[in-house]
């Protein structure tokens, strides 16, 4: 089956925006304004230090994943995306511009779970789509 218009976008634009948000985190770790925002997060946590990236390197693998029709990178992004939603209304719970957030991901999630793009990942991956 011919992959969906939107399985392609969305998976170059995690792959594309994953890998340009690693860059900024990387050219922006000394600059002392970043230093600051992240002595303000109230979870005093190694995975805020700009060099470690789990979350671009899970959107990648998930981007890359979702090309080749492979539902556990359908699931991987809604896991990953769900937990990332949770966290981030744990640290800042009164920041309206989370909603925007939120609202993006249930489309985006609605989306790939619709019957067209449910059935390009049942049937195009083969035995590696469980």
């Amino acid at each position: 089956m011919k992959r969906p218009l939107f399985v392609t976008v969305l998976a170059w634009f995690l792959i594309a925006a994953s890998i340009l948000s690693a860059l900024a985190m990387l050219l922006t770790r000394h600059n002392p304004e970043m230093q600051e925002i992240i002595r303000h997060i109230p979870f005093p946590i190694g995975i805020y230090t700009p060099a470690f990236c789990p979350e671009q390197v899970l959107n990648i693998i998930a981007g890359a994943a979702m090309l080749r029709a492979k539902n556990w990178g359908r699931w991987l992004y809604v896991l990953y995306g769900t937990a990332g939603t949770v966290f981030n209304l744990a640290v800042a719970p009164d920041q309206p511009m989370l909603l925007y957030g939120v609202v993006l991901f249930a489309c985006i999630v609605y989306f790939l779970f619709r019957s067209r793009t449910h059935f390009y990942f049942q049937t195009s991956g083969g035995i590696g789509n469980a």
